[in-house]
């Protein structure tokens, strides 16, 4: 949860192909984002798409969703990974992300559950 009271933006990047990448953005309960772009050769991104969902979110993230969805549609320009930090820059501004251990930490509770449940190996 953000300072502001909203709920955290979750962002996924990923290299489809070649230079084809992909920015995914939802805010939990609210519309997803997804950025196509473009890198050419020098490592700078270009907007080939923005889709966004249209559907109603909460107020309380209202404001959020919509300063987001402004930041992507000036495009995508550079992406830099600095530790556990994302920092996306559009539109000559940036905003620096945080990478949570969620996945990690559900990762690590499957594998504790399927240890521990390996018992004699019969079934029924």
């Amino acid at each position: 949860v953000s300072e502001k009271g909203y709920d955290p933006v979750k962002v996924t990047v990923k290299n489809i192909m070649g230079s084809d990448w992909m920015v995914a953005c939802m805010i939990p309960k609210g519309n997803s984002m997804v950025s196509m772009l473009k890198r050419d050769e020098g490592g700078k991104f270009s907007l080939v798409k923005l889709n966004c969902t249209n559907r109603e979110c909460p107020k309380e993230n209202k404001e959020l969703e919509a300063e987001f969805k402004i930041f992507l549609e000036q495009g995508i320009s550079n992406l830099l990974r600095d530790g556990k930090h994302l920092i996306i820059e559009a539109g000559g501004k940036q905003k620096q992300l945080v990478e949570d251990d969620v996945m990690q930490k559900h990762n690590e509770a499957q594998k504790a559950k399927l240890a521990s449940a390996k018992g004699s190996g019969r079934f029924g």
